[in-house]
Parts: structure tokens; C-alpha cells; sequence
């Protein structure tokens, strides 16, 4: 027999498998009708937690968030005119700003701009500094960077529940088999067609975990369109599927179930740690030995990269939160604190650069967990191979 008929014949009998073990372990999955009941009424439960948790997240501290509208707005009209050497009068600046941090309409902020702010601009014969978001894809009410936290944990709990879905969906599958699989893999099974199986099945499933999770968390609590929540839930279900390849790394190697229970803690405690709020790298001070550990263990945790991806979906991820800085240093008194406009991820995550490009925070994250995904399921085979055949 020639190696390329051989070759095809492998292919044949590894596509044939493939697919007799997708049904089989489908029909495994809705044969056990309590362990599929948990799978999705877990999905509700956790939705139902998180939406209780911060449900009207966005009305705590509205006063610290206006606070910040009117140091931002304040500080954008008088930089114009200390540039220009005018006169700053202070009154009608914190008037016209408290008006536009306070009024929620946009039409009537516009109509406000240009019926009262730029007839004092003009009078002066400086040039109306930008006082809206029309940068911006959607109109948005900007927040400090204190709701921006508050924002950022609901992003950060939907990533670890899609985590949480893919390892105990996963962790237990191959270990609880090992019996079969060694029996099977020393008469006529490939190691690939089950593995591969055992992905796909898994991916099928952790998709309707993490849709059902979006369509109910994302619209009520985050207020976004159906367009960001699909894009949410495509990250959530990227997320899921680097932590079912861990899971299923892990249930290759370990020799009991108990085992690999008591893994799952381990494996899940540093994603929260490390994760990137608890903690954000943007804060760490690169200079100290501890700040370069965090870093590392940061870098090598699911939560950290697929958390820093989900929230580019989010309606302030090109800017709208105000961050406020104290500058001891400024020349007067109207210097001393100052609102810094900056977007949802950079409250959390810093610029990401190759050179002198900026790479973003979308597509490195997400090729790092698909990337992640690819290995563990390499080193899953690999030990499949070494153990069982």
C-alpha cells in the first residue's frame, strides 16, 4: 500500500470517527437529562446574580459623576482662553459647565452651546473649543473613572462566568472515560477524532451558555444595542473555549476526577486575581519587582486578555470616562484637580504599541486566546498519545 493511499485511508477512517463520536457524545450530553438541566438553568442563575448585584449601577455616586462632568467641561473652556491670555471668568465657565453636566438631552445641550456658549467665545474672538461627543459613534452621558469601575466589573464577571462554563464543562470530560479510551484507542481509535470531537461538542454548547448569558445581562444591565451584544457574546464564547481547551488539557493529564475537581479552585482563583480589575495593570509601577510579577501572571491568565478585548464593545470604549487627576504642581488654583478624558479600556489596560503603531486592545487579546486554545489542545493530544497508546 503506498504512504498516499494510506494517507487517505487515514483521513477517511479519522473523519468517519470524528463524526460517529460528535453523535455519541451529543447523545451522551441529552441522555443525562439532570447534568443538562444544570447546564442551562446555570446560565439564568448566574445572569439573575449579576443583574441583582448591579442592577442601577449607573445612579451610584451620580453626584461624584457630575462632579467630574463639570471639572471636564470647565477645564475644555478655559484652556482656549488662558492660551489666548483672556480674562477667565470664572462664574459663567462653572455655570456654562454645570448646565451641560447636569442636562441629559442632547438637543438641548446643542441648542445651550450655541445660544449661549459660543456668543461668549466669539465676543472674545476665541475659537469654541469641541463640547460634544460627536466623535463618538453613539451620544453618551460621560462618567468618572469611579462608574467606569463599576462598569468595567459587570464586563469582568460575564468574562468569568464564560470561563467558569468552558472548565467545569470540560475538566471532567476525558477523565471520567479513561477506561474506554483505553480499551478503544488500543483496537481502532485515533487520538485526534476524539479529542477534536470532544472540542466541538463543547463548543456547541458553551455558544448557547454564553448567548443566553448576553441576551439576558447585556441589554438590561449595560443598556446596549443587540449589535454590542453580539459582539459581547462572540468574546464571551471566544473566552469560554480557551478555558474548555484548559479544562480538557487538564482532564488528559489527571488520573481521577477528584483530582481534577480540586483543580478547578486553582485554576480559577488567578483568573480573578490577576484578572485586571482587582488590580489594573494601567495602575502597577513598572519600576517594582512585584509590579513585573503581576505582569506575568497576568499575561498568562484567560480572564486578563479576554477581558481587556470585551470591553472595546462598550459605548465608551473610544472615550467617555472622565478621569480626575490632581496636579500639585499646576500654576493657580483652577489647575489643581482636572478631568482627563479617556476611553473604558485605558482605565484598566495600557496603550499597546509595535513601535510607533498603536496594535489596540481588540486583536491581540483575542489572538492570544486563540493561540492559547491551539496549544492546550496540542498538549492535550500529545499526552492522550503518550498515555494511551
Amino acid at each position: 500500500m503506498s504512504r498516499q493511499h494510506f494517507s487517505k485511508s487515514t483521513f477517511r477512517i479519522s473523519l468517519s470517527q470524528w463524526i460517529v463520536l460528535i453523535q455519541r457524545n451529543f447523545q451522551v450530553v441529552f441522555a443525562d437529562k439532570l447534568n443538562l438541566s444544570l447546564i442551562i438553568l446555570q446560565v439564568p442563575l448566574i445572569a439573575l446574580l449579576i443583574i441583582g448585584a448591579f442592577y442601577n449601577f449607573d445612579r451610584d455616586k451620580q453626584n461624584f459623576d457630575e462632579t467630574a462632568r463639570i471639572l471636564y467641561y470647565f477645564g475644555v473652556m478655559k484652556e482656549p482662553l488662558e492660551d489666548a491670555r483672556k480674562t477667565v471668568n470664572i462664574d459663567k465657565l462653572h455655570r456654562h459647565a454645570k448646565f451641560l453636566a447636569q442636562e441629559t438631552i442632547e438637543t438641548s445641550r446643542l441648542s445651550y452651546i450655541e445660544e449661549k456658549i459660543r456668543p461668549y467665545f466669539e465676543d472674545r474672538n476665541v475659537l469654541l473649543p469641541n463640547l460634544t461627543w460627536n466623535h463618538l459613534k453613539e451620544p453618551i452621558q460621560p462618567i468618572s473613572d469611579i462608574a467606569s469601575m463599576r462598569r468595567g466589573s459587570v464586563y469582568f464577571l460575564l468574562v468569568a462566568a464564560g470561563i467558569w462554563f468552558g472548565i467545569m464543562g470540560s475538566v471532567k470530560e476525558i477523565v471520567t472515560e479513561q477506561h474506554i479510551l483505553r480499551r478503544e484507542s488500543r483496537s481502532y481509535l485515533f487520538i485526534f477524532p476524539y479529542l477534536s470531537a470532544k472540542i466541538f461538542v463543547l463548543t456547541i454548547i458553551l455558544g448557547v451558555q454564553t448567548g443566553l448569558l448576553s441576551i439576558m445581562v447585556v441589554p438590561l444591565l449595560l443598556e446596549l444595542s443587540w449589535t454590542h451584544a453580539v459582539w459581547i457574546w462572540l468574546i464571551l464564547w471566544a473566552a469560554a473555549f480557551t478555558s474548555a481547551s484548559m479544562g480538557l488539557f487538564i482532564s488528559c493529564v489527571v488520573s481521577s476526577y477528584r483530582v481534577a475537581l480540586t483543580l478547578v479552585p486553582l485554576l480559577m482563583i488567578p483568573q480573578l486575581l490577576f484578572g485586571g480589575l482587582l488590580r489594573p495593570p494601567v495602575d502597577l509601577e513598572q519600576s517594582k519587582i512585584w509590579s513585573h510579577i503581576s505582569n506575568v501572571l497576568s499575561a498568562v491568565t484567560i480572564q486578563r486578555w479576554a477581558f481587556e478585548s470585551i470591553l472595546t464593545t462598550d459605548v465608551y470604549a473610544k472615550g467617555g470616562i472622565l478621569k480626575l487627576q490632581v496636579n500639585p504642581k499646576g500654576s493657580g488654583e483652577l489647575d489643581l484637580v482636572q478631568a482627563k478624558n479617556i476611553s473604558l479600556v485605558s482605565t484598566f489596560f495600557r496603550q499597546r504599541k509595535w513601535g510607533d503603531v498603536d496594535v489596540g486592545y481588540l486583536w491581540p487579546p483575542l489572538f492570544y486566546l486563540f493561540s492559547v486554545s491551539f496549544l492546550f489542545f496540542i498538549l492535550g493530544y500529545v499526552a492522550l498519545r503518550w498515555r494511551f497508546t
